[in-house]
């Protein structure tokens, strides 16, 4: 991942294969780095996903969800809470718990195959979501939270999205970077899908240098 406090680059949420939440905010979410390389970000609300794992940028030491305030404010920011809300501890540590359980899950995408550890914790970050079909006067169809509480449908509108990347095949393209001290979010454009690194200037370089040195190393 690249240093930086630039928000990402985006555009409003697609609407596509029928399962869409409603108001999100994807545009110009606050990250805690800049994508390397000028990747392009994921499509539509999938964006959501995206710019929620990389509010962490461990190289960099930057959290963004380092308060309840900050949360909260960040949550605003993406549409899925008002901006007068506020968060309890409880739902903060739920929520960075969500965050890193999607990275688990990211990580698998990138490795090529199943993680059972990572699948189980992301089921049980977002099993206090219930979720119901809607369809509006247009016939549109979308996924919605059936919940009440604030937290909870925040948790819910991130389950939709995630089913919604599912149902349109982009789930498995957002990857996380598994370079030293990374794990930044990215898309995946290739068309191949077989891309492993943020940037293959910065963490594919970096990890090309650790193994060479780890190969010249005297035995």
């Amino acid at each position: 991942m690249s240093d930086g406090n630039g928000a990402e680059q985006a555009g409003a949420g697609l609407k596509t294969a029928g399962l869409q939440p409603a108001g999100l905010q994807t545009a110009g979410l606050p990250t805690a780095g800049r994508d390397p390389g000028g990747r392009a970000p994921a499509p539509g609300s999938l964006r959501l996903i995206q710019a929620l794992v990389n509010t962490s940028a461990i190289e960099f030491d930057r959290e963004l969800l380092g308060s309840t305030s900050a949360a909260a404010q960040w949550l605003a920011a993406a549409g899925l809470l008002p901006p007068s809300a506020q968060l309890a501890e409880p739902e903060l540590r739920a929520l960075i718990e969500l965050r890193e359980a999607i990275r688990d899950v990211l990580a698998a995408h990138n490795a090529g195959w199943p993680d059972h550890a990572a699948a189980s914790r992301l089921t049980m970050a977002l099993t206090c979501s219930r979720l119901a079909v809607t369809v509006d006067p247009a016939g549109d169809v979308r996924l919605t939270s059936a919940d009440h509480d604030p937290f909870t449908r925040v948790v819910g509108a991130i389950a939709a999205v995630i089913a919604e990347a599912a149902a349109t095949g982009t789930w498995s393209r957002l990857k996380s970077c598994p370079g030293h001290l990374c794990g930044w979010a990215f898309y995946d454009r290739s068309s191949a899908g077989r891309s492993r690194w943020c940037s293959m200037q910065l963490c594919g370089s970096r990890n090309k240098m650790r193994s060479y040195r780890d190969r010249s190393r005297p035995s």
